[in-house]
């Protein structure tokens, strides 16, 4: 049987037991042009950047289609995945500016930047005084808007750990910005 003539059971099957890119490739091609047309009118986004949230849909389902237990159509699953990468996508923005405006709004007038790459340079400074650690949770918590428990489930933390490093990551901010 080639390829082209398994139903979408079978070749979720192949991809799951072998990671046959293959088979991938031929699930992901059948269900492609209505993703995106559903990116490019939910998202209103210019070419470019709907070619770079089915990139990143694509990338996002196979290396976690081991987690797709079919209860739901593959098609449904595949959705779910590129809403939450375009949800993502429009959270995060900039996320060095983000940054800024969260902790800094109404403080120093030099924090104030229009351009992208000083905003960048200023939160990556900022940011190399926090562990590894703290950084990842601060960001889940800051700029994804994930809940405590979700940050904790995400990262496979305990949950008070994850309010450890937040309240760390804070003070140490708040200490790099006086």
């Amino acid at each position: 049987m080639s390829l082209k003539q398994a139903s979408v059971e079978q070749l979720v099957a192949i991809v799951q037991v072998s990671g046959d890119t293959a088979a991938f490739n031929e699930l992901f091609s059948r269900h492609q042009s209505k993703l995106r047309a559903f990116l490019a009118f939910k998202s209103a986004e210019q070419r470019d950047e709907v070619d770079d949230l089915m990139q990143e849909t694509y990338v996002k389902a196979f290396l976690h289609i081991q987690h797709f237990k079919q209860q739901a159509q593959f098609s449904t699953w595949l959705l779910r995945i590129a809403i939450n990468e375009m949800l993502q996508a429009k959270r995060s923005g900039n996320i060095f500016s983000r940054l800024k405006e969260r902790w800094f709004s109404g403080q120093q007038d030099d924090w104030v930047h229009h351009d992208n790459i000083a905003a960048q340079l200023d939160a990556t400074k900022l940011m190399a005084v926090l562990s590894s650690q703290q950084q990842q949770v601060f960001i889940c918590s800051e700029f994804f808007e994930y809940s405590h428990g979700e940050i904790a489930q995400l990262l496979q933390i305990p949950l008070g750990s994850v309010k450890t490093y937040i309240k760390q990551a804070r003070d140490a901010l708040d200490r790099n910005n006086e």
